[in-house]
């Protein structure tokens, strides 16, 4: 068969040809032209990075004729030999084909012969994890005194499944995922090298795709050639691996701020209906949330082309950062719920509608606070961006028919200053509660329930025996404080102590349902039964 793929054809033949591994290169350089050479080394990393590949041109430097050398001339019969993967003196042993102490005992009968032509005879086992825990522990002796002359590489993606005694008596060194960038690098230059015509979007698309891995990235790019011949563009690429265009993502983010639902359905019916996979199609869509992220943050990404940044930074001006997290958080729990369920697509159809109506969210704390602060009109009809969603994704009763907030809100009426005594701080706690809740409701609620212990010289001494209620209080000291001074008329400290319980309670947290609502709230309770609200 003449044709030879790009990942062999183009195999890494010399210490600079291995792309982003400089972390490892570098020191292997550098023991070989000091003559530090280990007995023993252990590659780890992910697959298609270069470990094998990396062992290969180890020992060609250490087996050239004009070796050791840290330049092996790949010209010689040692380095051609060991290219062609025929050298008597560098056996490449497959680990998952010889996993059994049998193996290992042949190998050790084999290392009694020197080498034939060579400086080292050299040993590179690759998927060295796939030995029996028997087969490792007969190569142990053989692995910390081997004879002279004698070199052992092994190669691994999965270094925890090796023996601690066998790691203990190599040099380890770990392979990283190549970048984006690199593989983007190395695939322009075979291309010229090949007279491949493609852009910068295909590169980047087959470079992540890869996934760290430059083997896996040769093998994308020839499945490209076969398909594209010497022209490639990114119709064809997305086509090839049903890749959906960003722009499309950028659509559906457009659609959930103009809540769209009808067309996001119709939308999300087009893209199913050309046979993408549904799994696939919510991991591309957080993709390309952590892209916009990032742009929103600020951070320089390096994962795309330079054309399509300025979309990334369109969608993180539609959303705010809170919203970006709450549309990335539903999309990975959908993601979860889809593998147990019998209905994926009613799962990935209910989230699109929740995520076009993000704004008719609101916290019931909110609501709360807006039925006390003037009551709810059951006339009124609330703006479309009226309210605001949860910041967080943790479990909040919401409503479907929220209420608008008031426009202006009335300032507190001013009251006589009372002297700052042990008895009107007692007589007046109601009233302090009352005012720190109107600036933070947890607040207040922390203030009521704790204890007035002394006024000292300049404080007011508050103990707590909730550590939720501390916490709650000292946050928002400051204003507090504020209070005391425009009641008392004077600047007055507050100093929190807390004070243990004897006995630790077990505390049960128990999901509250609508009936619990409307009976711990009255103000709640009519417009519960009105607007038929329920909790999801």
């Amino acid at each position: 068969m003449s044709y030879i793929v790009l990942a062999r054809k183009y195999r890494p033949q010399s210490f600079s040809e291995v792309y982003a591994q400089d972390h490892v290169t570098m020191i292997l350089q550098s023991a070989i032209a000091s003559g530090r050479i280990a007995h023993a080394y252990l590659f780890t990393g992910p697959r298609g990075v270069g470990k094998t590949s990396l062992a290969r041109i180890m020992a060609k430097s250490l087996n050239c004729i004009e070796g050791p050398t840290k330049h092996p001339c790949n010209i010689c019969t040692n380095c051609t030999e060991i290219t062609a993967g025929v050298s008597p003196d560098v056996i490449e042993i497959d680990g998952a084909s010889n996993t059994g102490v049998d193996d290992i005992r042949e190998l050790q009968k084999e290392l009694m012969y020197a080498a034939s032509g060579a400086k080292f005879k050299i040993y590179i086992i690759d998927e060295v994890h796939m030995l029996s825990k028997n087969a490792f522990n007969a190569l142990l002796k053989t692995l910390e005194e081997p004879p002279e002359n004698v070199i052992f590489i092994f190669a691994t993606t999965e270094p925890h499944k090796v023996l601690p005694t066998i790691i203990s008596r190599c040099q380890r060194y770990d392979f990283k995922r190549i970048p984006v960038e690199a593989i983007v690098a190395r695939l322009r230059e075979l291309s010229e090298k090949e007279d491949i015509k493609v852009d910068d979007e295909s590169l980047y698309l087959i470079a992540r795709k890869a996934d760290g891995g430059m083997r896996d990235a040769l093998s994308l790019m020839d499945q490209t050639i076969s398909y594209c011949a010497n022209d490639i563009n990114i119709e064809q690429v997305r086509q090839i691996f049903g890749m959906i265009p960003n722009q499309l993502y950028f659509d559906f983010m457009n659609m959930i701020k103009s809540h769209d639902a009808q067309n996001l359905i119709i939308s999300l019916h087009g893209i199913f209906e050309e046979g993408t996979d549904l799994q696939e199609f919510i991991a591309n869509m957080l993709e390309f949330l952590r892209l916009v992220m990032l742009s929103k943050l600020g951070i320089q990404i390096k994962d795309v082309s330079q054309d399509e940044l300025p979309l990334f930074a369109e969608v993180g001006k539609m959303f705010s950062q809170n919203d970006l997290l709450y549309i990335m958080s539903q999309l990975v729990q959908t993601r979860s719920d889809i593998r147990m369920s019998n209905n994926p697509y009613l799962l990935i159809e209910a989230t699109m509608i929740k995520l076009s109506r993000l704004d008719e969210i609101d916290e019931i704390s909110n609501l709360i606070a807006s039925l006390k602060q003037g009551g709810w009109d059951a006339n009124a009809m609330p703006a479309p961006n009226a309210t605001a969603r949860p910041a967080n994704t943790a479990y909040k009763p919401i409503v479907t028919n929220p209420i608008p907030p008031k426009p202006h809100q009335e300032p507190e009426p001013p009251i006589n200053k009372l002297e700052a005594t042990e008895e009107n701080i007692r007589s007046n706690w109601e009233m302090l509660s009352g005012r720190i809740s109107k600036s933070s409701r947890i607040a207040g609620i922390a203030f009521k329930s704790a204890r007035f212990a002394s006024l000292r010289e300049n404080a007011i001494v508050v103990h707590t025996d909730s550590i939720t209620h501390h916490s709650s209080l000292k946050s928002h000291q400051e204003r507090i404080e504020q209070i005391f001074g425009d009641v008392f008329g004077k600047n007055l400290r507050l100093i929190l102590e807390l004070q243990e319980k004897e006995e630790l309670t077990r505390v049960e947290i128990k999901r509250k349902s609508i009936e619990d609502i409307k009976n711990e709230v009255p103000e709640l309770k009519g417009f519960i039964e009105q607007t038929k609200a329920r909790l999801l």
